[in-house]
């Protein structure tokens, strides 16, 4: 895929550098590196991923991802019957789930490390110590590149799960317990994902509908 790289002047170089670096291939880096670190796995046995060889990642970069979209579940259940109060947590910075979440010490340590592994094939900076440092200077605006990428993603997947759940009529208290969501496709420009309902709640839920319908059926209100 090709890009074009605007030639700006010395103040938004940081900014070229950090987008050049951080593409899809190195936010699914990330989160198999965070797998990897939870693990205790050794740096040296991590995957790489590569630009362009997305579909050769390991399945555990999808397990990672669906974490994404088990926080837009949560958040949802939790500000589903509010959304107007969820954007304003997110605006006063109240409440960030999705700081909590990319600033976790795996995933923080996987930021760094793969910082350091993009500064070593794109600058050729082979000294531990210079790369070292250099990585110090990128992380808060890779960091917050990383930040943009998971709130965009889990609120694309929020206003997919409300739509649903408001279209079947569902309530958004429980939701955990009635929907699951899954990466179902990754590319480099997006994130797709799936939601099913648990097999466990099929049942509450048509018995519900059922319930629902008689009601509106037998009602006199209903006319």
């Amino acid at each position: 895929m090709s890009r074009f790289i605007r030639d700006l002047d010395e103040g938004g170089s940081e900014e070229i550098t950090v987008v050049e670096m951080f593409q899809m291939a190195e936010f699914c880096q990330v989160f198999l590196t965070a797998r990897h670190i939870k693990d205790g796995t050794d740096d040296e046995f991590i995957p790489l991923i590569e630009r362009g060889k997305l579909d050769r990642m390991p399945k555990e970069v999808a397990e990672e991802l669906d974490l994404m979209f088990s926080m837009a579940i949560t958040e949802l259940e939790k500000w589903g019957d509010n959304p107007k109060g969820f954007f304003e947590m997110l605006e006063k910075a109240e409440e960030d789930p999705v700081s909590e979440f990319i600033d976790r010490p795996e995933m923080r340590n996987a930021l760094g490390n793969v910082i350091m592994r993009k500064l070593r094939i794109m600058r050729g900076l082979h000294d531990e110590d210079e790369a070292f440092e250099e990585a110090k200077k990128l992380l808060p605006t890779v960091r917050d590149r990383m930040h943009e990428l998971v709130l965009g993603n889990v609120l694309q997947a929020m206003m997919a799960l409300a739509e649903e759940v408001n279209k079947r009529g569902l309530d958004y208290k429980n939701l955990n317990d009635i929907v699951d969501a899954k990466v179902a496709m990754v590319d480099d420009r997006a994130i797709g994902f799936a939601a099913t309902i648990k097999p466990e709640a099929q049942d509450i839920i048509e018995k519900k509908q059922k319930k629902e319908a008689d009601k509106v059926k037998y009602d006199p209100a209903w006319g």
